[in-house]
């Protein structure tokens, strides 16, 4: 009983909304790509005498029952589609803007009682989508990782894997959506598997205004591991081996060498400097007892003169004495000195 009661009360409210609802604006939603073009159809049954299109709160177009649409735009434009019955016109709006939320288009008729009636408008952008490396070559059973990046698309878009035609379930791969500024979504999905032999993998991205997906495809070569391949890589890697060692071991000799060489040089210096100095604690020092010798009977000079002499004269370096002559009874010895400059004989006076 109670079932029934309800079904007429739903029925009643059903009737009354048609008889209140003089105006129809159809369709209430409408999702379109950027680019393309979306209609509206604004209805009545009552008299009217101007027909106001608004966008987001803004007139787009005005129709005059009496004269038809007021002014003609590229972008904007209505079609009468009306009957003796029924008024309707058709409002066309080209290429609208993209707004990253949902937006609002209003028909209102005036100017005695205003009728308005408002339908939500979704521009979704249609993206590009590639699957980054392309075509992969590898050896059988191994590993290949395969990223698909779905760039400049809204609303976020759903990514599907298909191998050789089979869906690959979800769980097998990792998206993740990042969106920019504009308001748009940049999608990156990360596949991993093992490949046995030629594989065709394609990944899908859809959003619900494209009509099929955009897929991008991939070729995947199996290779067979060869036995060859393995003994070069095995030579290859001993040559190497080989080789890196027999640097080291002329690096360390080239370092041995030039330790042992520095070594030598700096003994020799060290004994330069040791003759150096036996040279100069050897040298002659100024004596002061020597006289010049004269004529028999010269008597002595001033003493300033002998002064003078005294220290400018010296007795020449003396390095090695190479003989000496027998002592005589005389006053006078006789010594061979050998000088740098060659042997001189010089005599000495000893007065008793």
């Amino acid at each position: 009983m109670h079932g029934v009661l309800l079904l007429q009360l739903v029925l009643l409210a059903c009737v009354m909304d048609v008889v209140l609802s003089a105006m129809r604006l159809e369709p209430r939603k409408a999702t379109v790509l950027q680019g393309d073009e979306v209609c509206f159809n604004c209805s009545t049954d009552e008299p009217w005498d101007v027909m106001v299109w608004q966008l987001n709160g803004r007139s787009m177009l005005t129709i005059s029952a009496l004269h038809g649409p007021l002014g003609h735009s590229d972008s904007i434009w209505a079609v009468n589609h009306s009957t003796s019955a029924v008024s309707v016109w058709e409002f066309v709006l080209k290429s609208p803007e993209f707004r990253p939320t949902v937006q609002e288009v209003t028909c209102e008729l005036l100017p005695d009682m205003v009728h308005r009636e408002t339908a939500a408008l979704s521009v979704q952008v249609e993206g590009r989508v590639l699957i980054s490396g392309g075509n992969v070559s590898t050896q059988v059973g191994a590993p290949v990782v395969l990223q698909c990046q779905a760039v400049g698309w809204y609303p976020a878009p759903a990514v599907e894997w298909s191998i050789n035609g089979a869906t690959v379930d979800g769980s097998q791969f990792n998206s993740s959506s990042v969106q920019d500024q504009t308001g748009l979504f940049n999608i990156t999905s990360v596949l991993q598997l093992r490949v046995e032999n030629i594989s065709r993998v394609e990944c899908s991205v859809s959003i619900p205004a494209l009509p099929a997906p955009h897929t991008c495809t991939v070729f995947i070569s199996a290779v067979p591991q060869d036995s060859n391949s393995v003994v070069v890589i095995a030579v290859t890697a001993t040559v190497c081996i080989i080789a890196l060692l027999a640097l080291i071991t002329l690096i360390f000799f080239c370092r041995h060498k030039i330790t042992k060489s520095k070594l030598f040089q700096d003994q020799l210096s060290f004994g330069q400097q040791n003759t150096e100095n036996n040279y100069e604690e050897r040298e002659g020092k100024v004596n002061f007892g020597y006289h010049p010798e004269g004529p028999t009977g010269f008597s002595n000079p001033p003493q300033a003169d002998t002064e003078t002499t005294a220290a400018t004269q010296k007795v020449p370096d003396i390095i090695y004495i190479m003989s000496r002559e027998p002592r005589q009874e005389s006053v006078t010895d006789y010594v061979n000195v050998q000088r740098r400059d060659g042997v001189k004989k010089i005599r000495q006076t000893t007065t008793v």
